[in-house]
């Protein structure tokens, strides 16, 4: 895949987990609980942080090695707060 086709890849991963994350506080996911909700946001990081990590290189692509570091950090904070 070409480097512009990952990038997509890699901002529309995102997309979905900041829609995910959205949806903590949406009437329409009363069906979840808060628990699996953070699971999955966790999952949607974690995979984030795999397939796209080595990518990151903080000279050539700044943006994303920020929004890598970022998803592990916030990873790391839900992944304390389970009980």
């Amino acid at each position: 895949m070409s480097s512009g086709g990952n990038r997509v890849q890699f901002w529309n991963r995102l997309l979905a987990a900041a829609e995910l994350i959205e949806s903590l506080h949406c009437k329409e996911s009363g069906q979840l609980d808060p628990t699996q909700i953070r699971e999955q946001i966790r999952e949607q990081l974690e995979t984030i942080s795999e397939a796209f990590g080595d990518g990151a290189d903080p000279v050539e692509n700044f943006e994303e090695y920020v929004v890598i570091k970022f998803c592990l950090a916030l990873d790391a904070a839900l992944g304390s707060n389970v009980p």
